[in-house]
């Protein structure tokens, strides 16, 4: 909420805020926070400059995207949902910032060093229980040093601990509804029944709580569908590669641009890495998540428009341009 509401204020505008149907509860926390400023006189905010509204998308969110009052409308969400947005948008021509759908590559070279790489991709995959955009979707680790990945990555696979929010120690909980759990067994299923097979995991766990375990697959045909589209939970396919240049091909060879990582220690590497990874971020021997002074933006299917830092506040101005002749 911070990085959409900031910014607008920044800029001068009011805002209207529709949370998620599935996860209103954050939001209502955060504005708690803006409601508790204000009353200790830390802010000043008239009602009304910022607003928030539940409901469904095909009710409340229709209203408010087929509206003609709005100046722009920001969404983080799924493909699906960023084309609806923009159908409705077009018939008023509003403004559109869209981040939508990732499903971003890790690329470890032979150089790399594997106990960061391993700690960056375990963290980067079962943040959130795997339910955010730039998590990492899919491994490719150059062949040479494969084997000794993946005895690494799935030993610290299988030591991630997931629970319940008073449990110590657990590093992720459950994913947000039943369908989302129902979908991410169906995609590790459907691998396996095309010839993946499970290291790790892929069993939802049994019981109250829609858990699903740290899961690695291997064998995934390149066009599968677990290699192709987003998974949003604590489950990845690991993939071996030959050379840099059959990596980056295989990395881009996917719909979306959101983000993307790469672990070496040649420059070389990185230099094309920049230009030839087709992703809005590209992380180097690092996790994945962005700072805030960055640009967070996809390419392709990812989006349009962008959050954060300098290019996330223009998102909410309008240029003029005025011409005086004496």
């Amino acid at each position: 909420m911070a990085r959409k509401i900031a910014p607008a204020l920044l800029a001068g505008c009011s805002v209207v805020v529709k949370t998620s149907e599935l996860t209103p509860l954050t939001c209502f926390k955060f504005m708690s926070h803006i409601s508790a400023a204000i009353e200790a006189g830390k802010l000043d905010l008239p009602p009304g400059v910022v607003s928030v509204v539940t409901g469904y998308g095909h009710t409340i969110g229709e209203a408010l995207t087929t509206s003609p009052i709005p100046g722009i409308i920001s969404m983080t969400g799924s493909v699906a949902t960023g084309q609806k947005i923009m159908t409705n948008a077009a018939v008023n021509m509003c403004k559109v910032s869209l981040e939508l759908g990732g499903k971003a590559p890790c690329i470890v070279m032979a150089d790399a060093d594997l106990d960061k790489a391993v700690e960056a991709i375990v963290s980067s995959r079962v943040i959130f229980s795997g339910q955010v955009c730039n998590c990492a979707e899919r491994v490719y680790v150059q062949s040479s040093v494969y084997d000794a990945f993946m005895e690494k990555f799935v030993a610290k696979m299988k030591s991630v601990k997931f629970g319940g929010p008073k449990e110590d120690g657990v590093e992720y909980g459950a994913l947000m509804s039943k369908d989302q759990l129902d979908k991410v067994q169906g995609m590790v299923d459907r691998a396996v029944e095309a010839g993946a097979t499970v290291l790790c995991g892929g069993k939802a766990v049994d019981g109250p709580g829609y858990f699903f375990p740290p899961t690695v697959l291997v064998g995934a045909a390149q066009d599968s569908e677990i290699m192709q589209k987003e998974i949003f939970g604590p489950a990845i396919p690991v993939a071996k590669f030959e050379t840099f240049d059959e990596a980056l091909e295989l990395a881009n060879d996917c719909e979306y641009g959101l983000t993307s990582s790469l672990f070496t220690n040649d420059y070389r590497f990185i230099e094309r890495a920049r230009t030839e990874l087709l992703f809005g971020e590209t992380y180097i021997n690092r996790f994945h998540f962005e700072t805030i002074q960055g640009f967070h933006a996809g390419w392709r299917k990812s989006g349009i428009g962008g959050a954060d830092g300098k290019h996330g506040l223009m998102e909410y101005f309008n240029t003029k341009v005025i011409y005086v002749q004496q």
